[in-house]
């Protein structure tokens, strides 16, 4: 990934965090991580961080107070709410808060699934050189990962079976387009 970045890691699971620091690391970032909420209010100056990512066990008000102190420093700050607890999923997130442009310049207009199909459907804005991985996590909390895609496709919606099951567990797919990367929950 070309750019760079300040990242700060919220999250209640210690090994979670170990790994997806380690991940964004080798992309070139800068990772902070943290499991106790106070020390990261009172100790973490919010203009030394670019993105905030909240593991989603965080939420209510003790998210909002989070983000909060951190925005007072720092009002551009961008804040990722971690969707499942998938290592290279969570890297995408981070690298969608740091690359994306706004939603009308995005390459990937839309993702969904198609449930009678077993299809994952991408629609593209224009050409791209183009990477699709599908992500599940299932009842038992353990992570499956697809390519579905690598390679140049036209505008357009594009349609890519998907191998067991799409309509169980937590599903997400993750586009990177020419530089871009979208992720996408699925429901």
């Amino acid at each position: 990934m070309a750019t760079t970045g300040r990242v700060l890691l919220v999250g209640k699971r210690a090994r979670v965090l170990d790994q997806l620091a380690d991940a964004l690391r080798n992309e070139g970032l800068q990772v902070r991580e943290e499991t106790d909420l106070d020390r990261v209010r009172t100790h973490v100056d919010g203009s030394t961080v670019d993105v905030l990512a909240l593991g989603r066990a965080l939420t209510g008000a003790r998210r909002e107070s989070l983000v909060a102190a951190l925005r007072a420093k720092n009002p551009a700050l961008r804040v990722v709410d971690g969707l499942a607890p998938i290592t290279p999923l969570l890297v995408a997130q981070v690298q969608e808060a740091l690359t994306s442009p706004g939603i009308e310049s995005r390459i990937v207009a839309a993702a969904g699934v198609e449930v009678a199909d077993r299809t994952v459907a991408v629609s593209l804005r224009r050409r791209a050189d183009v990477t699709v991985v599908y992500h599940r996590l299932d009842a038992l909390y353990r992570a499956h990962e697809q390519l579905l895609h690598s390679g140049p496709l036209e505008r357009g919606g594009h349609w890519f079976p998907v191998k067991g099951s799409v309509t169980r567990g937590e599903r997400f797919v993750v586009v990177r387009a020419d530089g871009q990367t979208t992720v996408h929950q699925l429901v």
